[in-house]
């Protein structure tokens, strides 16, 4: 007997955004945590870590943002150092501590856009919404004006 043989299959990708799930969180500032962190070595053969963020307590879908700290490309691994680096300090380390993991439970805001994307699917082009993340800032300063070093380079 199959593991999944009561479970549901979509063979259409289209029919997911329709199927009534978790909605990505609108536009604007959203209560953030950090619960799961994943250094891997990505399809190009670099170490990639992937950190997922709880949105407003679970109300929206969590968000996963990948940094490529060890990319092999200058550009790319200043651009996501620089990003990342104002995420470590969003959330109150000064210096990057010893692992990823203590990343992990870490509170901070998230000021959020929803914009259009595309990828390949089964069959054909997908149209659909991703969240952006547009600034890290330290939960305490939710209502403040953000430091220059915490707005990411658009």
């Amino acid at each position: 007997m199959s593991d999944f043989g009561d479970v549901e299959f979509f063979d259409n990708l289209e029919e997911l955004s329709s199927s009534g799930g978790t909605p990505l969180a609108p536009d604007g500032e959203h209560n953030a945590k950090i619960i799961a962190t994943d250094k891997y070595k990505s399809k190009a053969g670099n170490y990639t870590l992937k950190v997922t963020f709880q949105l407003d307590g679970g109300k929206y879908k969590d968000h996963n943002e990948w940094y490529n700290l060890w990319a092999i490309n200058e550009d790319n691994k200043r651009i996501s150092t620089e990003i990342f680096t104002r995420l470590t300090k969003a959330v109150g380390f000064k210096k990057y501590p010893e692992s990823h993991s203590d990343f992990v439970g870490k509170k901070l805001i998230l000021k959020t856009e929803q914009i259009e994307d595309q990828f390949e699917g089964d069959n054909g082009l997908v149209n659909t919404k991703k969240t952006k993340i547009r600034l890290y800032l330290p939960e305490a300063d939710a209502d403040m004006s953000p430091p220059k070093e915490a707005v990411p380079p658009f």
